[in-house]
């Protein structure tokens, strides 16, 4: 009985620091929403629910001939339920004119000293409504959020090879490796 009870202390506790932990970042992803939107007027931030996350998923469906042809590899509605199970996650959906134009996921390293881009993609629809200021808007919000946490490196991992000329416009490296496992272009902040 005492571990049964134990257990659900212990359990209660875990859960009440989670939640703790989602609200301070929580309030950290909203005032860096807040910055961004100041900083380019006319782009809407928000983060990224499950009708977002099919959104981005219907993408892979536009045939228009001005469409860009390739996408992610990834699933935005299959990586929705473990990013939203990290309380410190970095999360931005761009949004023009009611159109989703760019998001990201990301989150801060088990230290706190970086902040890593893991899946960034922005809108097939050429020419974008945010023309090509999705990654610039993207790098900025996510320098801010790293501001915010006390990070001092800012990381996207696993890089398209052909956007790597993209990512060093933006202050990035050229690519390294990431804690011997991955590839990513690092911007010291």
């Amino acid at each position: 009985m005492y571990h049964r009870i134990y257990g659900i202390k212990f359990m209660n506790k875990r859960r009440r620091d989670h939640i703790r932990v989602e609200e301070k970042f929580k309030s950290i992803r909203n005032i860096t929403y807040d910055e961004v939107m100041s900083e380019f007027p006319g782009t809407v931030v928000k983060g990224i629910d499950l009708r977002t996350a099919h959104l981005a998923d219907s993408w892979s469906s536009i045939r228009i001939p001005s469409a860009r042809l390739n996408r992610s590899s990834w699933e935005w509605v299959k990586e929705y339920p473990y990013y939203q199970n990290r309380p410190n996650r970095f999360e931005i959906s761009l949004w023009r004119d009611n159109i989703l134009c760019a998001l990201c996921y990301g989150q801060t390293s088990v230290s706190g000293t970086r902040v890593r881009m893991n899946l960034i993609e922005s809108t097939p629809i050429r020419p974008s409504p945010l023309r090509s200021r999705a990654l610039p808007i993207i790098a900025f919000s996510a320098a801010v959020f790293a501001d915010i946490v006390g990070a001092d490196e800012l990381w996207v991992l696993d890089p398209d090879p052909k956007l790597e000329g993209l990512y060093i416009k933006e202050g990035f490296s050229s690519r390294a490796t990431y804690h011997g496992k991955r590839v990513g272009q690092r911007r010291i902040l």
